[in-house]
């Protein structure tokens, strides 16, 4: 890898540090990050120009360094590659981090529909199960519950009366145990509701055995939210994404069936947290009906 960086990029590292994420080196006090590129490459481009409006907006995300090509991909032994300038490597997030990274997407035709997007996943991952499911029992027995929490947030969405709020720049995923490298990588990010990284990383904490009871009050009773903005948390929060990721991991066999224990073991404390949420909303706001919840 080293001759690759010395060929690519003319940089020439003493040392480059390997990790599961990908190759870390500094030259002139410089730290750089060397990643293997996941997405489809035809997307790379528009990830390029909005990293570059970020920065133009004085708003940090680790800068793409380009190779000695020009080009923002680099092949090496014939595998996507994308080198970032970052100022961070490791730090684990924590809210306050999520929220100093929020910024307002301006002037933007793009308004996501989760309930369509949700609408599209839950069928697709119907039809997947009955092709695959068979070998995998504990899925079988658990999957039922969760498709009909999505169904539950894909309801509950569509029935909001729409209201325009400002996008942010947000990321695809975001979990518990992020660095600020993971943070500020632009490979992670989106345009979505505000609401969106904040419900994913509480989801992502919770399942991973940590009490977010703190950072959950701290968020509602600081945060300014608009009604529908309120709303789209508690659909978020009700919306199981975090057994949808592990699901497609074990269904693929990249983890063990028994990972799935993790999430259906802690069935009925999530549950009360989603209904604290829902009965502390109806104290000041008009909250339509969810049954389960009452």
């Amino acid at each position: 890898m080293k001759n690759a960086i010395n060929y690519y990029y003319n940089l020439y590292p003493e040392t480059i540090h390997q990790t599961e994420k990908g190759y870390y080196f500094i030259v002139n006090q410089a730290r750089y990050f060397l990643t293997k590129y996941l997405n489809d490459p035809k997307e790379i481009q528009k990830t390029y120009n909005m990293h570059l409006t970020l920065l133009n907006q004085n708003f940090y995300v680790h800068p793409i360094i380009l190779n000695i090509q020009n080009q923002i991909l680099t092949y090496i032994n014939n595998e996507p590659y994308i080198l970032m300038l970052t100022i961070y490597y490791e730090g684990k997030i924590t809210i306050n981090d999520i929220l100093y990274f929020e910024k307002p997407m301006i002037n933007t035709s793009k308004i996501p529909n989760w309930g369509e997007l949700w609408s599209q996943k839950n069928d697709y991952l119907e039809y997947q199960i009955s092709q695959l499911g068979k070998s995998h029992p504990l899925i079988i027995e658990s999957f039922s519950y969760y498709i009909g929490l999505g169904e539950t947030a894909i309801e509950f969405v569509n029935s909001l009366e729409k209201t325009n709020i400002n996008l942010v720049y947000a990321h695809k995923r975001i979990e518990a145990d992020y660095t600020k490298l993971d943070l500020y990588n632009p490979l992670n990010i989106t345009i979505d509701y505000s609401v969106r990284d904040i419900s994913e990383y509480l989801k992502s904490k919770f399942f991973s055995g940590q009490d977010i009871t703190e950072d959950l009050i701290k968020y509602l009773n600081t945060k300014k939210l608009s009604t529908y903005e309120y709303f789209l948390f508690l659909a978020r929060m009700i919306y199981p994404t975090y057994y949808f990721d592990l699901y497609e991991e074990i269904i693929t066999d990249h983890q063990k069936d028994e990972e799935i224990k993790k999430i259906t073991s802690k069935v009925e404390e999530f549950e009360t947290i989603i209904k604290k949420i829902y009965h502390y909303y109806k104290i000041f706001l008009p909250v339509p009906r969810i049954d389960w919840l009452e």
